[in-house]
């Protein structure tokens, strides 16, 4: 049984800003595999991220979170790689 996604607002604007062909791509890779699986498919991450998820798509990087115990798989932010983890201030 797939989790159930839940879009956080960022990712939701992030998938706005991105091409229709790239963002369809990425919604069809997050429902029919990412949310299957996501603690295989995905790679933990490290430092002050530790928590998180990513997994790569092409030269796009989605980073989420895993409520196991609700079943929940919460997409957080989806980037291009040069610019998933950067910082920006205000």
């Amino acid at each position: 049984m797939a989790f159930e996604i839940i879009w956080h607002e960022k990712a939701l604007g992030d998938l706005k800003a991105l091409e229709k062909q790239i963002s369809r791509k990425i919604i069809e890779r997050i429902k029919n595999y990412l949310a299957v699986n996501p603690q295989k498919l995905g790679k933990p991450l490290k430092g002050i991220l530790k928590g998180l998820y990513r997994y790569r798509l092409g030269d796009y990087r989605i980073i989420y979170t895993i409520d196991l115990a609700e079943r929940k798989l919460i997409i957080l932010h989806i980037a291009h790689r040069k610019k998933i983890y950067t910082v920006k201030s205000d």
